[in-house]
C-alpha cells in the first residue's frame, strides 16, 4: 500500500492463482455473487449464485481463503460535493451520454446498493486488509465495452456470450444480478492484471481531495 492506496498486482500475471469475487447487492433474495477461479492468471472456471441476504453473502466470502480481488456495484467512496456527486460519476455521465441516466447522484440512491455493498467491502477488508477492491457500474460498463445498452431481459443470451468471450470460458447466468456480479468480477480481474489502469477514483480526477473511503482506499478500474 502506498499513500493509502492499494496497489495493483505486484506479481506476474502467470503467478495469479486464486479467486476473484464479484458482488451485486440487488436487495433481498436478489444478491448476485460470482467467484472466478484463476490458474496462472487465466479464468479456469466460475460459479454464480443468487443469495437471500447480506449475511449469506458474508458467509460465502468467509469460505474464500484465496481471495485475490473483489469488485462490487456500490458507492465505494463518498464525496462532499453538491448532491454527493463525485468526479467519477460526472465523468461517466459525460463520456457515455446514451446511458447517462444510469448514473444517479449518490444523494438520490437508496437501498441495498449503497448499504449492503459497503457492508461486504468492509467485511472483506477486515479479513484481507490489503485486498484490492474496485467499485463497478455494470450497466454503464456493458455499454462502454459493447456500445450497446444493457437489456438483460431481452438480450441475456448475447450478454452471456459477450462475457464468455471476455472471460474465455462458457458462461450462463440465471438472472441480471448474477450477470452483474460476473462483470463486476471481470472488472476486478482486469484491474488486478493491470489491463485496465484507468482508475476513476485516482488523484488525477478533479476533487479527489474531497473523497472519503469508508473501508480504506479502493479503486474504480475502467477500460481505456
Amino acid at each position: 500500500m502506498e499513500n493509502g492506496q492499494i496497489q495493483q498486482r505486484s506479481k506476474p500475471e502467470a503467478s495469479l492463482n486464486g479467486s476473484v469475487i464479484g458482488y451485486d447487492p440487488g436487495g433481498n433474495k436478489k444478491r448476485g455473487l460470482a467467484v472466478l477461479e484463476l490458474v496462472s492468471g487465466r479464468t479456469s472456471s466460475f460459479t454464480t449464485k443468487t443469495l437471500a441476504s447480506v449475511g449469506h453473502v458474508l458467509a460465502e466470502l468467509d469460505r474464500v481463503d484465496d481471495m485475490l480481488a473483489l469488485g462490487v456495484d456500490t458507492l465505494a467512496a463518498r464525496h462532499s460535493g453538491e448532491s454527493g456527486w463525485r468526479p467519477a460519476d460526472l465523468w461517466l455521465r459525460e463520456t457515455y451520454e446514451p446511458v447517462a441516466k444510469s448514473v444517479v447522484s449518490p444523494n438520490g440512491l437508496y437501498g441495498s446498493m449503497g448499504l449492503n455493498g459497503m457492508h461486504a467491502m468492509i467485511h472483506a477488508r477486515d479479513n484481507h486488509p490489503n485486498l484490492p477492491i474496485t467499485e463497478t457500474h455494470p450497466k454503464v460498463l456493458f455499454f462502454a465495452l459493447t456500445d450497446t445498452k444493457y437489456d438483460y431481459e431481452n438480450n441475456h443470451a448475447d450478454m452471456d456470450a459477450a462475457i464468455a468471450g471476455w472471460l474465455g470460458v462458457p458462461a450462463t447466468t440465471r438472472n441480471d444480478h448474477e450477470w452483474d456480479a460476473l462483470i463486476s468480477a471481470y472488472a476486478a480481474l482486469q484491474g488486478l492484471r493491470g489491463t485496465w489502469p484507468h482508475d476513476l477514483l485516482d488523484g488525477s480526477m478533479e476533487g479527489d481531495d474531497r473523497l472519503r473511503f469508508p473501508c480504506g482506499r479502493v479503486n474504480y478500474w475502467w477500460p481505456e
